[in-house]
């Protein structure tokens, strides 16, 4: 019984970390815009030289948190397979 302990917190944390990474991608859109003159100091706001840098910035973001899913989505998969054969 001790053992399915472990694999049952395993599979707890695994959840969690896949909720967590799912929520993190939803909440990582992020709204920019290009600068409509030099006075506007916005945060979400881009120059027009800074625009193509930003999107490639956080295209490879998204591919690595893409990544990070799935390899989290994997350990899920294996932990409940592995907890409905014991």
């Amino acid at each position: 019984m001790r053992k399915e302990f472990v694999y049952a917190r395993s599979l707890a944390s695994a959840q969690a970390q896949y909720l967590r990474a799912h929520d993190e991608i939803k909440m990582a859109v992020s709204r920019l815009h290009l600068r409509e003159n030099e006075d506007d100091k916005s945060l979400d706001a881009l120059g027009e030289n800074e625009l193509y840098a930003a999107s490639s910035n956080f295209s490879q973001e998204k591919f690595m948190s893409l990544a990070l899913l799935s390899q989290i989505k994997g350990k899920l998969r294996y932990l409940k397979v592995w907890k409905n054969k014991h």
